[in-house]
């Protein structure tokens, strides 16, 4: 799968754990090729323990890593990714960056600039290889729904993700208030839409909880050319979970944590379930990612995943912020001001 690289994850948290470490440690000459990277010495001796990396492959720093390591994961939280990944491309590895690619449209310039003509670049962007919206994306693209008018799109629950460091919640930020569920859940619906469409979001309203802190709720209205999203996202309730396309021809619509199928109508008629194209499972994603970027970094395929194409979903949720009013009604804001 990694073919001659030899490749260094940065960052021992949640997603190496569930995600990548799986991948990677399914065979010994995958295991014996794989560095990592992680501050807590007990952190990176337990993840080389538990998936059979190697003992003397495992360092605290970035520096400390030999220069046949041509290859990263850079799995460490969203507001470290600028600083840990422009070290890397200064050396000329290529990396794959846990989604999102940067916090800020203007940060993620600043990494596909970086890596332009140095290494390959890329981001952990997983629906894309969800048999489910991979199918959404080919409908979309042929024209079988014809054009797009409206996307519908809630999506919550209570917050649960395993997080080591906890940074969701208390990461610092450079300006203004931390980001929440937007720049988590949010991200992943702006990708979509983006890809499916190829269109960039235009804000049209956006509101949301959490001034003066990380956001848990929000609500907006974007436009993707003549296509209206509706949007819902939340990390304190649970909403539908679900996406609904409606088109000129027809309609679909699907559970977001469902990865395999869809149900696709053409006019008025009856919903039928489809499934997309390839495996659905969790791990499966990031066997593709994997696979996709190691032959990407020897020139055998095209990435899956163009880091510039993230940039403009990143730029559509610093829209979402910067036209952001409050939920809570005015005597309650000055009260907590």
């Amino acid at each position: 799968m990694l073919g001659n690289l030899n490749l260094a994850v940065i960052g021992c948290g949640a997603i190496a754990d569930s995600y990548y470490f799986p991948v990677l440690a399914k065979d010994a000459a995958t295991r014996d090729k794989v560095w990592l990277v992680e501050p807590s010495r007990p952190r990176r001796e337990k993840a080389a323990q538990d998936f059979g990396f190697r003992q003397d492959q495992l360092v605290g720093d970035i520096a400390e890593l030999p220069d046949h390591v041509t290859a990263a994961v850079n799995a460490t939280p969203s507001h470290l990714h600028v600083a840990t990944t422009i070290p890397l491309i200064e050396r000329g590895v290529s990396v794959i960056v846990e989604k999102p690619l940067a916090e800020t449209a203007d940060d993620a310039r600043q990494l596909v600039e970086a890596a332009r003509g140095r290494c390959v670049l890329t981001a952990n962007h997983y629906r894309r290889f969800c048999p489910s919206y991979a199918l959404a994306h080919q409908m979309i693209r042929a024209g079988e729904l014809g054009d797009i008018i409206r996307i519908g799109w809630a999506e919550g629950q209570k917050f649960e993700w395993p997080t080591q460091s906890g940074f969701y919640f208390r990461r610092p930020w450079k300006g203004g208030r931390p980001r929440g569920v937007l720049l988590d859940i949010g991200i992943h619906v702006l990708d979509m839409v983006s890809w499916w469409l190829d269109e960039a979001p235009q804000v049209e309203r956006s509101a949301m909880d959490g001034f003066g802190g990380p956001e848990c709720f929000a609500r907006a209205e974007l436009a993707f050319g003549a296509t209206r999203l509706d949007l819902e996202v939340s990390f304190h309730s649970k909403l539908a979970n679900g996406f609904v396309v409606e088109g000129t021809k027809g309609a679909l619509r699907g559970s977001v944590t469902d990865f395999a199928t869809i149900e696709t109508r053409q006019g008025t008629g009856a919903w039928q379930t489809r499934r997309g194209p390839g495996k659905a499972g969790w791990t499966d994603f990031a066997e593709k990612l994997l696979g996709n970027f190691a032959a990407a970094v020897e020139g055998r395929e095209a990435l899956l995943v163009d880091a510039e194409s993230v940039v403009a979903p990143l730029a559509g949720i610093d829209a979402l912020y910067a036209k952001a009013e409050s939920h809570l009604p005015g005597y309650y804001r000055e009260w907590a001001s």
